[in-house]
């Protein structure tokens, strides 16, 4: 598993304990937060309902609610807002200057009506009941319902309402028609408007203090308070006795219902006395109820330890995660100063296959190679001086025994120093040539070019130099092999392998050049019969300065820089160079460069 997998789990994992222990714990919250709210309002519902209601009942409006919602939602510990058409009218958490908390979403109605009173209902329920008990009266409605035609084409006309007395509040019902169901229920209209004529009356003018006509007085004013109420009671009674439009509206209502004697007295006098009672008193409102105070008290022991424990989980994830990478990377910058302080042989430990062991590895390489570059350029400073001192040295002491008369001076002298002086200029020209090559200053003009008739000419130029040494030098090539790369730089590699092959083979050798080519490959060898290299020279050959024999190469010239040249030039034709040799059964030098298609 690599390291971007492990990691991408963990944090899976530690980002889904995190998420899952806080929607547990929300969860858990939240239903036991619904629950006690579900409780809470089932054991106060009753009780803010029918204070809120009593309260819009008595007063008429709903000017000073905010104390009373304030006190039930201190002693209730329940979030309570009151709404009236969409309109907030108060919010227990805005007067707790507290954040507003949720709601639910299932309100109860509040209507702040009066009741109608309980005789007045009862006796219209018996009514009702009487006429339905008489067989004649039964009979009579059933008519009425089955045979439309036969209703009467108006209503029959209302007898004439009653008047109200003088002395409303002082009179109890009776007379003038007060004495029917219909009669009653107009008495406590009356008696209803005046009430709050006169609460409204006393509270403008703070005659009437707040206990006198708090939430557990009736809705009708007692004598006790009609007498506090002084001017007021006059005053609501007379608007009362004066306004006739609302009682005008009343009794046309009852007399609408006449036509409906099954629902005249227990439907339409309750019905008509809250209409009657609507017009005077408080808008209809809504309850909302939600939750106070958040409480994790109430969290149970096992439920904070799992919450705790997953917390540590989480903790330690993250450690985990933060060590497993920071430990390779302090490694890394550590190894990487090191480095760059000059101790070339720092090297980071690797364990995993992870990508962090691919990115140690990678620096291990990388510091690998920084060491073998240096110690090649140490190598070649000291080849260099090497290859240098030695001539430098016999020119210098034949020119000091020349200085001294030591030395006779010679044309066969001077053509020698000449020559040490022609070495020195060749070494320093390759490794210039060298240093292009490498650096990718090199220019190359490439053309088409026919391998074999080029291994045809480099051979015919060095039959010579063989002959000379005893050598026979033979090339083998059936066709042509077109290649394209630049003839100059391809007969220099050529050259060079040939005057290496020729100055290891011993007298009576053989070097063979032969081209080839498969397909898509021009394969060019270049094999001897001379001495040979063991395996660990073989992989050194191409090094700079090397020689299998340093002394037999000093003694003929060479710089120990033609195939380290020759690769170079090779590898920059998009080919390859590779040798292979036994010791005592010669050397094989392959060439392999893109062949033209056909």
């Amino acid at each position: 598993m690599t390291f971007r997998l492990r990691i991408f789990l963990l944090v899976l994992i530690v980002a889904g304990t995190a998420i899952g222990a806080t929607a547990w714990l929300t969860l858990s919250l939240t239903s036991r937060e619904v629950y006690r709210l579900d409780a809470a309002r089932d054991k106060h519902e009753a009780e803010i309902t029918d204070t809120i209601r009593r309260f819009g009942v008595t007063n008429g409006r709903w000017n000073g609610i905010d104390t009373v919602v304030g006190d039930l939602a201190r002693r209730t510990g329940l979030h309570i807002r009151v709404e009236a058409e969409s309109e907030t009218l108060t919010d227990s958490d805005v007067l707790a200057n507290r954040a507003v908390g949720p709601m639910q979403r299932r309100y109860t109605p509040v209507h702040p009506y009066p009741d109608l009173d309980g005789e007045t209902q009862r006796q219209a329920g018996l009514l009702t009941a009487d006429a339905a008990r008489n067989p004649a009266e039964i009979k009579a409605l059933e008519h009425w319902r089955t045979n439309p035609k036969s209703r009467p084409a108006a209503p029959k006309p209302a007898p004439k309402r009653p008047v109200l007395p003088a002395g409303l509040f002082a009179a109890t019902p009776g007379g003038s028609g007060l004495s029917t169901p219909e009669g009653q229920a107009l008495f406590q209209v009356a008696q209803y408007r005046a009430a709050l004529v006169v609460v409204r009356c006393a509270a403008d003018r703070r005659t009437i203090g707040a206990p006198a006509l708090g939430l557990e007085v009736s809705p009708y004013l007692t004598a006790g308070q009609l007498t506090a109420a002084g001017d007021c009671v006059r005053e609501g009674t007379a608007k009362v006795l004066g306004d006739s439009g609302w009682l005008d509206r009343w009794w046309a209502r009852l007399a609408e219902c006449r036509d409906e004697p099954m629902l005249y007295f227990d439907q339409c006098v309750p019905s008509g006395f809250t209409e009657a009672v609507a017009s005077t008193s408080a808008v209809p409102v809504r309850i909302f109820f939600g939750t106070g105070r958040l409480e994790l008290s109430g969290l149970s022991r096992s439920a904070v330890f799992g919450v705790a424990g997953l917390l540590v989980v989480a903790a330690l994830g993250t450690a985990w995660i933060a060590r497993r990478v920071s430990r390779p990377v302090r490694a890394l910058t550590g190894a990487s100063l090191r480095l760059a302080a000059g101790q070339l042989d720092v090297r980071v430990r690797t364990p995993g296959r992870d990508e962090f062991a691919l990115l140690s590895s990678s620096f291990n390489a990388m510091a690998e190679a920084v060491q073998r570059s240096e110690e090649r350029q140490r190598r070649l400073v000291a080849d260099v001086a090497h290859e240098l001192r030695t001539p430098l040295s016999n020119l210098r002491g034949y020119l000091e025994g020349l200085a001294d008369g030591v030395i006779e001076p010679s044309p066969e002298l001077f053509a020698s120093l000449h020559e040490e002086t022609l070495l020195q200029r060749r070494i320093i020209d390759d490794l210039q040539y060298l240093a292009l090559a490498e650096a990718g200053d090199l220019a190359y003009h490439p053309e088409p070019l026919d391998l074999a008739e080029l291994a045809a000419t480099a051979v015919t130029a060095h039959r010579a130099v063989a002959a000379n040494a005893g050598l026979e030098l033979i090339v083998e090539a059936p066709g042509p092999v077109q290649v394209h790369a630049d003839p100059a730089r391809i007969r220099q590699v050529l050259g060079n392998l040939l005057s290496n092959a020729i100055r290891y083979t011993d007298a009576g050798g053989r070097v063979e050049v032969g081209v080839t080519r498969d397909p898509l490959i021009a394969i060019l060898t270049v094999r001897d019969s001379g001495v040979g290299m063991t395996e660990a020279e073989v992989s050194r050959v191409f090094d700079r300065f090397w020689r299998a024999d340093p002394a037999r190469q000093r003694a003929t010239g060479g710089s120990g820089l033609g195939l380290t040249i020759a690769r170079r030039i090779v590898d920059d034709h998009g080919g390859s160079i590779v040798a292979t040799s036994e010791p005592g059964l010669g050397t094989t030098f392959t060439v392999r460069l893109p062949a033209q298609v056909r």
